[in-house]
């Protein structure tokens, strides 16, 4: 008798546990997983790429991209003497 009943407990946690599964995928609605960015006017599109410099990627374009612009900014001076 107890092996029956273990069994049938057994059984029904194993039911339980996939309906919580089931019901909860772990995806949100509005959880929109983002892209990962590979130039820098898509890592400047934050609507549609991941800023996020938790991603080695994207850590890695921040600073080549930051390194690019003021690259630019020194090479290029502005002239206000108009």
């Amino acid at each position: 008798m107890n092996n029956r009943l273990l069994t049938t407990a057994i059984a029904a946690c194993t039911f339980l546990a996939s309906i919580t599964v089931q019901a909860h995928p772990g995806k949100h609605d509005g959880d929109d997983e983002k892209a990962i960015p590979t130039t820098c006017a898509q890592l400047a599109d934050k609507h549609n790429y991941t800023n996020d410099a938790s991603y080695p990627e994207v850590k890695e374009l921040k600073i080549r991209c930051d390194a690019e612009g003021k690259k630019k900014a020194t090479s290029h001076p502005e002239d206000h003497t108009h």
